[in-house]
């Protein structure tokens, strides 16, 4: 009987250790990430005095509001025009994502480019921390070494900075389905994982600002990448 709850025990131990470890595979939470820019980051480009990791992103109080906004705090790009991405094989009618910085019309993925088209400084906010009204910045390029310097993350302001990216702000519906041949695309209705906005496909549609079910966190992707599980969220083939 004694051995009996020993191994019991065991098995129980093991089991949690089990729990822990495929836990582990999900890098959960943005304190210490790449995006979080507070002093307690984890990429290159850091504040080296701003403790509120939040602050970066979002604030309570003056945020810049529409129904596509979090309560967002970051100064929106002014990029007018980043190109559509065009294909015989894409049958999505996807609208241009520039807008010129304009509030009222920014959509999920203009959030996104803010940063990462390079042109504004990461630590430029609507409503600055009441607890310090300047933030600086280390590890990044130009003033204040404050920008996204130039490689992967940094998708670029030019005309055609999105021509070659996976295409966003398209709806994706059962008619979208349907002129796709009904074989190659998922119906929206049953997708899990990936997030759609008012029914469209923005950049947050696969990337999560604050966690990634990557385990090294680096592309904050809403579905693993492992065996293209991220590509086969929505595509079939």
């Amino acid at each position: 009987m004694k051995n009996f709850i020993e191994i019991k025990r065991l098995s129980g131990g093991l089991f949690a250790l089990l729990v822990m470890l495929a836990s582990s595979a999900m890098a959960v939470g943005i304190t210490g990430t790449k995006h979080d820019l507070s002093t307690s980051g984890g990429g290159t480009i850091k504040s080296t005095d701003q403790t509120e990791i939040c602050i970066f992103c979002h604030t309570p109080h003056n945020a810049l509001k529409n129904d596509n906004i979090p309560l967002w705090n970051h100064t929106l790009s002014t990029t007018a025009t980043y190109g559509i991405y065009t294909s015989p094989t894409f049958n999505g009618v996807a609208a241009e994502v520039g807008n010129g910085g304009t509030e009222a019309t920014s959509a999920v993925s203009n959030l996104c480019l803010s940063c990462h088209d390079g042109s504004v400084a990461v630590n430029s906010m609507n409503n600055p921390s009441n607890a310090r009204s300047t933030t600086t910045m280390t590890g990044g390029s130009g003033v204040g070494s404050a920008f996204i310097p130039v490689g992967a993350t940094n998708l670029g302001s030019a005309a055609d900075a999105l021509k070659n990216d996976h295409p966003v702000n398209f709806t994706y519906d059962a008619a979208l389905v349907t002129s796709d041949g009904g074989t190659s695309l998922k119906d929206p209705a049953t997708l899990t994982g990936v997030k759609l906005f008012s029914n469209k496909v923005q950049c947050a549609s696969c990337h999560d600002p604050h966690t990634s079910a990557d385990s090294t966190g680096k592309a904050f992707v809403r579905v693993t990448m492992n065996a293209s599980s991220l590509c086969f969220a929505c595509h079939t083939k």
